[in-house]
């Protein structure tokens, strides 16, 4: 039949809206996740070394405490290690783009883009649990107190996620995560070079500093999770324009 006639049929006699569609498909005997399990099943994919990596962390900030008096370089050992952990959870939520899986992902019930938004989350609240366990050893054991000893902690870690987002922003290969392996390893090494360079830098001298580069951080990386969120959208669109 010509393409032409069958548009006109088409338009002609349109087709009625399916009946009791809703209840169907609710009669189906198919299994039903809910937006509760499906959380627990993403914990799940969530590989062990991510876990590992924050326990280690975790038990040498016990070690340290039990060896040695805290003081400042024992500070500027922690605030350098925390980028890592960053490194390992943002290598976590892109390991679909680094095998090739997202477009496969994003024809699932649950789009890439959700996935990717339940695990930042899975994983930024198991990387604050450790910050907070870590303040809480910390915090009577050193003058600065905790919201102070937050800042010296979360500053270089906040520099390492911007920069770490701002490639991933701006790459789409398998290389991905060996950029970011670079920014956190200079990350890393600016912050021990920088406070052990500077003998007063957890002084009042440089309150200021700090407080400003936190502020500064905190914004240049909310700004750029928002651009990473939109092109996820952007690519769930894109996707759904192809089939």
């Amino acid at each position: 039949m010509d393409n032409n006639i069958k548009r006109k049929l088409k338009s002609v006699f349109e087709a009625p809206m399916p009946a009791k569609k809703d209840d169907f498909l609710n009669q189906l005997d198919y299994p039903k996740a809910s937006r509760l399990d499906f959380i627990k099943s993403q914990a799940g994919y969530i590989r062990k070394q991510v876990w590992v990596l924050s326990l280690l962390l975790f038990i040498g900030t016990l070690i340290l405490m039990y060896y040695f008096e805290v003081s400042d370089s024992v500070i500027w050992i922690l605030s350098s290690a925390l980028p890592f952990i960053s490194l390992v959870s943002i290598g976590e939520i892109f390991r679909s783009i680094t095998y090739n899986m997202d477009e496969l992902e994003m024809s699932c019930k649950h789009n890439f883009l959700e996935i990717s938004l339940i695990r930042f989350g899975i994983l930024g609240l198991a990387n604050l649990a450790v910050l907070i366990s870590l303040l809480i050893l910390l915090a009577g054991k050193t003058d600065f107190g905790f919201f102070r000893l937050g800042l010296y902690l979360t500053t270089p870690y906040l520099l390492n996620c911007y920069g770490s987002i701002f490639a991933v922003n701006r790459l789409k290969n398998r290389e991905i995560v060996y950029v970011c392996g670079v920014v956190t390893a200079s990350v890393s090494i600016l912050n021990a070079l920088f406070t052990t360079q500077i003998n007063d830098i957890y002084t009042d001298k440089y309150w200021s500093f700090w407080i400003i580069s936190f502020i500064i951080l905190a914004v240049f990386s909310y700004k750029e999770i928002l651009k990473l969120i939109k092109k996820m959208e952007e690519l769930k669109w894109s996707l759904s324009l192809t089939v």
